[in-house]
């Protein structure tokens, strides 16, 4: 008995290890394309409009209706990232993963979107494209790659509270409201210190003419962020880090 006891949980293991996704026969009852789904298919708090569903899916036992377009998506909750054990292996697009690409996995968007994912704890934010499926873990809404979940800062602890914007409608360029956007262009900010005595951080501030100081609250603790502002493309931010960021390792660019 004991070994039969033995056997399934090595099974159970080598399934979840494995993570096989099954396609539902064409026969399987689905939503209409017409209509909103009441599956509550997400971990987090999410605004959804004008979707069109693609073919259902099933892994371990749960069913999930992905998209093939949608119009509007915000999602919030726990992001983590996935690397070294699945890189060069083929993903949900037939792409070939790859941990150093900025690319993430979502149960439900489209494949070959963009998302812009914002850390809800450090502020830092970047852009991916959506070519696999997942995560399959309990209270998590996105999978980053590696060098994702590196820039925005989670690739040390694992996981980290997000929110995601979808910013492509279709996977060809950047939509939003039925208009191509230009993403590299807009106001844009590098955050060079955070401090929790306001003194501190106005000293720092007084060293550049181009800077504010911003006040965030997090977990109840009083921030003084110092920023400087005033660049007007992500390119134009960029460069001028790259002149600092000996000085101020920690400094990354910011959208507003």
């Amino acid at each position: 008995m004991k070994y039969i006891i033995v056997f399934i949980i090595m099974l159970i293991y080598a399934v979840n290890i494995n993570a096989k996704i099954i396609i539902l026969d064409d026969q399987e009852e689905t939503p209409s394309k017409s209509e909103s789904s009441n599956i509550d298919q997400t971990n987090g708090k999410n605004k959804i409009e004008s979707m069109v569903y693609g073919k259902p899916y099933t892994v371990f036992g749960v069913t999930y209706y992905p998209l093939d377009y949608i119009h509007k998506y915000e999602e919030e909750g726990i992001a983590s990232w996935y690397g070294a054990d699945f890189h060069g292996k083929l993903t949900s697009s037939k792409e070939i993963y790859n941990m150093h690409d900025m690319t993430a996995a979502h149960k439900l968007l489209p494949l070959g979107s963009t998302v812009l994912v914002k850390s809800l704890e450090n502020g830092k934010e970047i852009v991916v494209r959506i070519n696999d499926r997942g995560p399959f873990v309990k209270d998590r809404i996105i999978d980053l790659s590696y060098k994702a979940a590196k820039e925005i800062g989670i690739a040390d602890k694992g996981t980290g509270k997000v929110k995601i914007t979808l910013l492509s409608e279709s996977p060809k360029e950047f939509v939003m409201n039925g208009k191509p956007i230009d993403i590299n262009r807009g106001n844009f900010y590098i955050q060079i210190g955070a401090f929790v005595e306001k003194n501190n951080a106005e000293i720092l501030a007084a060293k550049f003419l181009n800077s504010n100081i911003v006040e965030a609250n997090i977990k109840g603790q009083k921030f003084y962020r110092v920023r400087l502002v005033g660049f007007e493309s992500r390119q134009s931010a960029e460069v001028k880090l790259i002149t600092i960021e000996k000085s101020f390792p920690g400094a990354f660019v910011v959208a507003e």
